[in-house]
């Protein structure tokens, strides 16, 4: 598994994609093998999570409140999932920055950014 993505990431910027291109790869790959393996994160369990970011996105005055309820609905996505996927590794790198965004547009638009290179390089991944 990569390193985690420091939270430090949404007040200073994006200043390396290598961590995000890692955490795209990674989250495109099956693990382990038999009963322990873990499938890779599907392109549609990102997409739904990804498209709540830009619905926020597009209107950030009026949505900024519904920043705090990314956090449930990717528990939620968690959840459901039950542990055939890697979406149970995204939950803990995510939530951290979620709750430090705190309806700072600066802040959330670099969350969007750091999501939109993983999501780039997951896609990328699945390609090859």
């Amino acid at each position: 598994m990569p390193d985690k993505i420091p939270v430090s990431i949404l007040t200073e910027g994006i200043t390396d994609l290598k961590l995000l291109k890692d955490w795209g790869d990674y989250l495109a790959k099956d693990d382990g093998f038999g009963r322990d393996k873990v499938g890779k994160l599907s392109t549609s369990q990102i997409r739904k999570f990804f498209g709540s970011i830009k619905r926020i996105q597009a209107d950030f005055e009026k949505a900024k409140g519904e920043i705090l309820l990314l956090e449930p609905k990717l528990a939620y996505a968690m959840g459901r999932d039950n542990g055939k996927s890697k979406i149970k590794e995204l939950y803990p790198l995510l939530s951290p920055m979620i709750r430090d965004i705190q309806e700072n547009k600066a802040k959330f638009q670099n969350f969007v950014n750091v999501l939109e290179a993983i999501v780039a390089y997951h896609k990328a991944a699945e390609a090859q």
